[in-house]
């Protein structure tokens, strides 16, 4: 008997400098999002205030509401669990490893729609990578820049077990 061939994943090319990845718990894992799509799509322009430990910052920016990328993009949902879009968190993580949490739950615009945006551009100026920005936030901690990956973790799973 043959032994089983194992499938060897296709090498991808690098991520350019302006693109960032959604994986995970998405119908299409793996897609690739560029600077200039989000661009296209962006609503705004919207003013943000927020402090950090450095600063205490007004801008103006424009981009694409996280919800709507990934509502587009399709969650990859279970129709036998009741609201199991409310076991879902969405994972900023940043080129250099900074990372924030967001729950579907606080994204989802029937819930707490905390607004959050991709912003790709600052007082006018067009970012490299957008920066996930929350508007309501009086503390600038959770805007994530240089957005590298949006990875999508289905939690309902893991609370089964």
């Amino acid at each position: 008997m043959e032994p089983a061939k194992v499938a060897i994943p296709q090498a991808r090319s690098p991520l350019r400098a302006d693109e960032f990845l959604v994986t995970g718990a998405v119908r299409v894992p793996g897609t690739v999002v560029s600077t200039a799509e989000l661009d296209r799509r962006a609503r705004g322009p919207e003013r943000v205030h927020y402090v950090t430990r450095s600063c205490d910052r007004m801008d103006e920016v424009r981009g694409v509401a996280l919800h709507d990328l990934l509502t587009d993009i399709g969650l990859a949902l279970r129709d036998d669990h009741k609201m199991d879009h409310l076991n879902v968190v969405v994972l900023a993580r940043s080129q250099d490893g900074y990372q924030v949490t967001l729950s579907w739950g606080e994204v989802d615009e029937e819930f707490g729609d905390c607004a959050a945006l991709l912003a790709i551009r600052y007082n006018d100026v067009v970012l490299p990578r957008p920066t996930l920005v929350l508007p309501r936030d009086t503390r600038g901690s959770r805007y994530v820049r240089l957005l590298s990956e949006l990875r999508v973790l289905h939690l309902g799973e893991a609370l089964h077990h």
